[in-house]
């Protein structure tokens, strides 16, 4: 059993979870908890991709907010990659899936109308649940309208909700509405335990509950102290918006996610000269908590599209419009400080209390696959978290 709560910050976590969210603080006591380590930029479909494929954006490919290459447009988040998913690499071995809202596998391992792989999408997370609930009954599910009725419980079940992500962006991570739906969420999940303990699954069954990045609040923009840093630096530079094409003489493009930018070098910027000039430039400025160089992102295992530079804004910061910003605090994430979302094991074929080391976003799809005695998708890189399992009968 998947669980996936969009934009959850480990902070979220850390203070009373049991009085708010009794059931997941209970997974969290009898099985394994951490804090993992997501991929860059810590967008939610780039680190959703790792975690279904087990892979790093260099391998699926799936990024966000960058310049795309095939068309010389900023773009946004897409659900393309290049790696086999989760459940295709289940489908491959026989095994069935079912998909309630976990969208990064829609198309890809699950589709609507496919008992074997069913695709669900509910408007809310009680929908994805109810959804969840009618497969643990026998009851036929309901897939973009149609009722479709599985042959059995699928060996896999992942469930997604956007709500806790949305909240963050528009209130900020400080809102006090993200502990008031955290307790929705939970009474969700307390569905979900109640239906496997009904149906007999109990002691069958794996919980394993992700998120894609963490929050972090903004409430300034740095935008005229970047423009203007590379500006002193003799270059030209260009904040793009999605589907915007740069002018051909702009030396500095940047596209940026709220609390991260891509630059992309051209002319005397791409020269080792100009380099040199805009890099001394942005180290200079507070503003800015890291700029990531080419080699720095390749270290990262970021894709090639990430460009040639990445600047992590530091908080209060974000990459936003001037204009727009009207001193409320909202939330953002993109940066090396939102790559880290908390990460549990519980259930069948998890150790109680078991101390994880060193987890990453790329290590559930190898997790799952292995708590299922399967293979991993074609193309992980990640690892399978032993430490954390019951160790299986020869």
């Amino acid at each position: 059993m998947l669980i996936d709560w969009d934009g959850v910050d480990p902070a979220y976590l850390e203070e009373d979870l049991d009085s708010c969210a009794p059931v997941l603080a209970g997974l969290m006591w009898s099985g394994a908890h951490a804090v993992m380590e997501c991929t860059y930029k810590s967008v939610s479909n780039p680190n959703r991709a790792s975690a279904a494929t087990g892979a790093r954006p260099e391998v699926h490919r799936n990024t966000a907010y960058v310049l795309d290459p095939a068309t010389g447009k900023a773009r946004g988040q897409t659900r393309a990659m290049r790696a086999e998913t989760l459940a295709e690499a289940l489908r491959r071995q026989g095994r069935t899936v079912l998909s309630a809202g976990w969208y990064i596998v829609e198309d890809r391992g699950t589709a609507y109308g496919d008992p074997e792989g069913l695709y669900s999408q509910g408007r809310t997370w009680e929908e994805n649940v109810d959804a969840v609930v009618a497969a643990l009954r026998g009851e036929p599910v309901d897939s973009g309208g149609t009722p479709v009725r599985l042959p059995r419980v699928p060996d896999l079940i992942a469930a997604y909700s956007a709500d806790l992500d949305t909240i963050g962006h528009r209130e900020g991570p400080g809102s006090p509405r993200i502990r008031e739906r955290l307790t929705g969420l939970d009474a969700g999940l307390g569905r979900i335990v109640s239906e496997v303990r009904r149906a007999g699954l109990l002691g069958r069954t794996a919980f394993v509950l992700v998120s894609d990045h963490g929050m972090t609040g903004y409430t300034r923009s740095l935008e005229p102290a970047v423009f203007g840093a590379v500006a002193a630096a003799g270059l030209s530079v260009e904040r793009l918006y999605s589907g915007q094409a740069p002018d051909p003489a702009t030396e500095v493009v940047l596209t940026a996610s709220p609390r991260a930018a891509n630059a992309y070098l051209r002319g005397a910027a791409a020269s080792p000269e100009g380099r040199a000039r805009l890099l001394r430039a942005l180290h200079g400025l507070d503003e800015l908590e890291a700029v990531l160089t080419r080699e720095d992102l390749d270290a990262l295992g970021a894709a090639p599209e990430e460009g040639d530079l990445a600047l992590d804004a530091r908080p209060p910061f974000a990459f936003v419009d001037p204009d727009a910003v009207g001193g409320a605090e909202r939330g953002g994430h993109a940066s090396l400080r939102e790559a880290r979302a908390p990460l549990t094991l519980s259930g069948a074929g998890v150790r109680a209390r078991a101390r994880l080391r060193e987890p990453g976003i790329i290590d559930v799809a190898p997790t799952l696959c292995r708590l299922l005695g399967a293979d991993p998708p074609a193309g992980a890189q990640g690892r399978v978290l032993d430490e954390a399992l019951v160790p299986r009968r020869v």
